[in-house]
């Protein structure tokens, strides 16, 4: 019994100095590190968001409003959401 107990502390104990540096460092500097030796991974991520991105703004240039009257639309209905979000932040602030 004494021999569990004492294995389970000395456990407890490497878990703990093992977790230690993160408990003190800053989250950004934790990210930063993380992203300066992202290696093979960190590249493949980027490369698919640049992917994801470029496949965003082809898609946005595919839906654009084409004549005037798309584009005024587009406009008026842009207004509408904010003037919706304006009054949806005034309800929660009452």
């Amino acid at each position: 019994m004494a021999q569990a107990r004492s294995s389970t502390c000395l456990a407890f104990l490497v878990v703990v100095l093992g977790l230690s540096p993160f408990c003190f460092a800053n989250p950004h500097e934790i990210a930063v590190s993380a992203q300066a030796h992202g290696g093979i991974v960190g590249d493949l991520v980027a490369q698919l968001k640049r992917e994801d991105d470029e496949a965003e703004v082809r898609e946005i240039h595919e839906h654009e409003p084409q004549t005037g009257e798309e584009r005024e639309e587009a406009h008026e209905q842009a207004e509408q959401a904010a003037l919706q979000a304006a009054q949806a932040r005034e309800g929660e602030e009452t």
